[in-house]
């Protein structure tokens, strides 16, 4: 699926937040691939810095457009105290896409070994949801998100018990978007044949993630007439 988003609204706008180090020649601003990255690896490591200390949580994050503006919607267990601190400071999700072990087998010349990847950081702030309406509407959307990527036919469902303790088992929230930073280190620095090895490589050693990462060099080399798509 591709989206149209306003590159303009966010696109590392705003510096703060966790800066990843990204030369040049990994740095992108494709938008669509950005949320498709989010949308079909949406476990994150969310981070906010508090009294100079991190603080960090993994979860599933949702990215949804709420009119010309990415969001990011979550939730935490009120267990976790991490959940106190996300409306006081910027918050830094990093969602990290396909990515592989290469070893220099696979290049047209020995070289050394390196790691293929891309990953999405995103900075932004934090909206507290923690009325009964507004988490409901966190979970549904957390379920029509997993449900969309690894369908099981689930339909929604909280149960009873859960439901009366909800607002004091869980806080929604809801990341408003001001920075992203997309890297995509694919190899963009090897020669073609070089690329073709490791595709080659990669199909051979199989596994979910190579297969991933072997459409993600196709999907940005055949735009550059480097492979075939």
């Amino acid at each position: 699926m591709m989206y149209m988003l306003p590159v303009a609204a966010f696109w590392q706008q705003k510096p703060g937040g966790f800066q990843i180090y990204n030369p040049p020649r990994y740095q992108s601003n494709d938008m669509s691939e950005a949320f498709e990255l989010m949308e079909y690896y949406p476990f994150a490591t969310l981070i906010s810095v508090m009294d100079q200390e991190p603080v960090i949580s993994h979860l599933p994050l949702t990215p949804v457009m709420a009119g010309q503006k990415l969001q990011l919607i979550g939730h935490l267990a009120k267990a976790n105290s991490h959940w106190q601190t996300l409306d006081k400071v910027p918050v830094t999700a990093l969602f990290h896409g396909a990515h592989a072990y290469i070893t220099p087998k696979w290049y047209e010349q020995n070289d050394v070994p390196t790691w293929n990847y891309s990953a999405v950081h995103v900075t932004g702030r934090v909206e507290l949801i923690e009325h009964e309406a507004g988490l409901i509407e966190c979970l549904k959307v957390l379920r029509a998100h997993m449900e969309k990527i690894w369908p099981s036919g689930w339909e929604f469902y909280v149960p009873d018990d859960l439901a009366a303790r909800l607002t004091q088992s869980i806080a929604g929230f809801r990341v408003h978007v001001e920075s992203i930073q997309f890297k995509q280190k694919l190899g963009q620095n090897k020669s073609q044949k070089s690329i073709e090895g490791v595709v080659q490589g990669l199909e051979a050693r199989g596994g979910g993630m190579s297969l991933d990462l072997i459409r993600d060099m196709k999907k940005y080399f055949s735009k550059r007439n480097i492979l075939d798509p």
